[in-house]
C-alpha cells in the first residue's frame, strides 16, 4: 500500500491522541472525577474516558480517511461547502418529509423482493426531485451533517455518501440511519439544484464487508456499497491492502509507541 497513505493514518491517529488529551480536556476530566466516589483510582478513570473517547471518534477518523482517498483522485471534485461539516443548515418542502416518513413506515409493513424495493425507491427518488424543484411548496429547516459529498466531474454525477464503519446497528438506530439517509439526499437535492436523478446517486457505505442483515428501506445492489465494492468502482486502492493494514494497525510498533505515550502522560 501506498506509504503516503501509511502516513496519513498515522498522522491522523497522532492528531486524535493529542487532541484527547490536551491540558484543558485532561484537567476537565480530573476535576469531574474528582467529586465522584468510586474505587478505580482517578488516573484510571481518566485513562479509561479518553480510550473510550478515542473507540468513538473511530467513525469520524473512517470518514476523514474516506474524503481523503476521493481528494487525492483528480476526476473528483470534493463539495467543501457541505462535505464533512456537522451543521449544515437545510431546507426541505413539507410535502418531501412526510413522502419519507411515509415511506419509512411503509417498508416496515410490506414484505417485498429487491427487484420491487429498487422500484419503490426509485420511485421515491423521482418525488423528491419533483417536490424539492417545486418553490410553491411549504418548506421547513434543518440543521443537518454530511458524510461526503462529491462530484465526478468527467460524468458530471453528484455522490452522496453516508459512511458508517460496521453494519452492526440496533433496530431502532437502523431505521434512524435510512430516514437521515434519504432526507439529507433530500436536502442536498434542493440546494445543488439537480433536476435528474440520474446525476446525483446516494450511497449508503459500510467501511467493512459485513452484512447483518437485509435493508428493507434501500436497495442493496444498487444503493449500498460495502467495503470493496466502493474501492473498485471510485478509487484506484486496493481494498484488501488498506483491509489488511488496518487490521494490523493496532499491533504496529508506531501505533504501539503513541499509546504508551498516552499511558505514560495519564498514568505516570
Amino acid at each position: 500500500m501506498d506509504e503516503k497513505i501509511k502516513d496519513y493514518i498515522k498522522i491522523t491517529i497522532k492528531n486524535m491522541l493529542n487532541n484527547v488529551s490536551s491540558p484543558s480536556k485532561v484537567d476537565h476530566l480530573k476535576k469531574k472525577h474528582n467529586v465522584k466516589p468510586h474505587f478505580i483510582p482517578i488516573k484510571y478513570r481518566i485513562f479509561s474516558g479518553l480510550l473510550q473517547s478515542l473507540n468513538i471518534q473511530f467513525g469520524n477518523f473512517i470518514e476523514k480517511l474516506m474524503a481523503n482517498f476521493v481528494t487525492s483522485d483528480e476526476r473528483y471534485e470534493i463539495i467543501t461547502k457541505y462535505s464533512g461539516i456537522k451543521n449544515n443548515k437545510f431546507i426541505i418542502s413539507k410535502d418531501t418529509e412526510e413522502l419519507i416518513d411515509r415511506y419509512i413506515t411503509k417498508r416496515q409493513t410490506e414484505n417485498i423482493d429487491e427487484k420491487t424495493l429498487e422500484v419503490k425507491f426509485n420511485y421515491l427518488l423521482k418525488k423528491i426531485i419533483e417536490n424539492e424543484n417545486n418553490l410553491n411548496l411549504d418548506v421547513i429547516s434543518f440543521k443537518h451533517d454530511v458524510d461526503l459529498l462529491f462530484k465526478d466531474k468527467e460524468k458530471d454525477i453528484f455522490y452522496y455518501i453516508e459512511i458508517k464503519y460496521n453494519d452492526d446497528h440496533d433496530s431502532d438506530k437502523f431505521i434512524g440511519l435510512n430516514r437521515k439517509f434519504i432526507k439529507t439526499y433530500a436536502y442536498l437535492i434542493r440546494n445543488l439544484g439537480v433536476k435528474d436523478s440520474t446525476k446525483f446517486k446516494p450511497i449508503l457505505f459500510y467501511f467493512t464487508n459485513k452484512k447483518m442483515k437485509g435493508n428493507i428501506y434501500v436497495p442493496e445492489n444498487q444503493n449500498i456499497y460495502r467495503g470493496e465494492k466502493f474501492f473498485n468502482i471510485f478509487l484506484n486502492i486496493k481494498y484488501s491492502d488498506l483491509d489488511h493494514y488496518m487490521k494490523n494497525l493496532s499491533e504496529d510498533k508506531d501505533t504501539v509507541k503513541m499509546f504508551d505515550e498516552l499511558y505514560n502522560k495519564i498514568i505516570k
